[in-house]
């Protein structure tokens, strides 16, 4: 400061007044720029993402290890124990023997016929005719004094159908076994035994019985 006071004028300087215009034409050119179509429509931003793993969190109180269980001991093996069971017993089927040679010799070398069978023979029977004839009077003397009786005889029947003869096997009484008789050779009518349907004499057991109706 000089002895003329603190309003002493300054010095004109070129230099200060260039660079004070070139800041302001600075900030004009920068104020028509931003307002250019140039910096309105900025080209899109690609961004591009990326996914990094991140560590895993620390535990902060991690599970107790896994204690191993102890083996197991091991299962004992036993054999088993075969037993051999007797084989079943097996049936020897016999069979007769084979007729004799000469028994077909008539048939051999024909094939076709058979051996002759046995005879057939039915057995004598009731002639159903005569089924009311069954059955011999009671006895007179039996019937008074309500007994009761059985018969049981053998008759001879020939080959007509007609008793030829009677035989006592068993008998209450004479009075039971003399009615059964009487009646026996002169009622009793059979159809006679056949052989091969021819009529033959044959024989048969019979049991009459007398029983007093109540």
């Amino acid at each position: 400061m000089t002895g003329a006071g603190f309003y002493e004028p300054q010095k004109f300087r070129p230099t200060g007044l260039a660079l004070v215009v070139a800041v302001h034409a600075a900030a004009l050119g920068a104020l028509v720029l931003v307002k250019s179509p140039v910096f309105e429509r900025a080209p899109p931003v690609i961004t591009r993402i990326f996914n990094i793993p991140l560590p895993p969190e620390p535990v902060e109180n991690p599970p107790p290890p896994v204690e191993s269980e102890a083996p197991l001991p091991p299962v004992p093996t036993t054999t088993p124990t075969v037993i051999e069971l007797p084989p079943p017993p097996q049936t020897v089927r016999t069979y007769p023997p084979p007729p004799a040679q000469d028994q077909f010799a008539s048939n051999a070398g024909t094939g076709t016929e058979a051996p002759a069978l046995p005879p057939l023979r039915i057995e004598a029977g009731f002639d159903p005719r005569f089924a009311a004839d069954q059955q011999p009077p009671y006895p007179t003397s039996e019937e008074r004094a309500q007994r009761d009786g059985r018969v049981r005889l053998r008759v001879t029947i020939g080959a007509d159908g007609r008793v030829k003869a009677v035989q006592r096997l068993e008998a209450t009484s004479d009075a039971f076994w003399r009615s059964t008789e009487r009646h026996a050779l002169s009622r009793w009518r059979f159809r006679p035994a056949t052989v091969d349907g021819r009529p033959v004499e044959s024989t048969k057991v019979l049991t009459i019985t007398f029983q007093i109706e109540v």
